[in-house]
């Protein structure tokens, strides 16, 4: 597939740099945390490269509060995978609003117990925060729509009153 026709928002290759940066660090940990395999060098040296040297050591931090705080398993891929899990989209979200001076902790809850979405929504805004001294921004995710209001009192479609009733 020619990489200037991807399109769709689950795909890595069409998230924009610094979210990939920050995706790809985040999945080298993993697999560091998980066959002890020496990959904190790697990644320091790619936020070497963009002037954010000390945002590598809250990712792996974030890993191991990730790993060790999870309530369930954690969908994080391997490096090269292309597909973007809702789990890392939501860790990515978490990092893009922490750059807005917004605390996200509820936006790991279910994922991670109460105690490790506390510790993760800090390091994600000092991560948040030392990428935009570095000038790299991720993009803050889209609201989500808001639901329809609907006054009390009017009148409601069969199927509905039947639900309800």
């Amino acid at each position: 597939m020619d990489e200037d026709q991807i399109t769709e928002p689950s795909d890595r290759r069409a998230l924009p740099f610094p979210e990939q940066l920050v995706l790809w660090a985040l999945r080298l940990s993993v697999v560091g945390l998980k066959t002890g395999a020496p990959t904190d060098h790697p990644v320091l040296l790619a936020f070497r490269k963009v002037g954010a040297e000390p945002a590598a050591e809250r990712v792996g931090l974030l890993t191991r509060i990730i790993g060790f705080g999870a309530e369930r398993r954690v969908q994080i891929g391997v490096p090269c995978a292309f597909t973007v899990t809702e789990d890392e989209r939501r860790i990515l979200d978490l990092v893009a609003i922490g750059q807005s001076g917004v605390a996200g902790t509820l936006m790991l809850r279910g994922m991670l117990s109460p105690a490790a979405c506390r510790a993760a929504a800090g390091l994600c805004t000092e991560l948040a925060a030392l990428l935009a001294e570095a000038g790299v921004f991720l993009q803050r995710p889209a609201a989500p729509p808001r639901p329809l209001r609907v006054p009390a009192n009017a009148p409601s479609f069969g199927l509905v009153r039947a639900a309800l009733s």
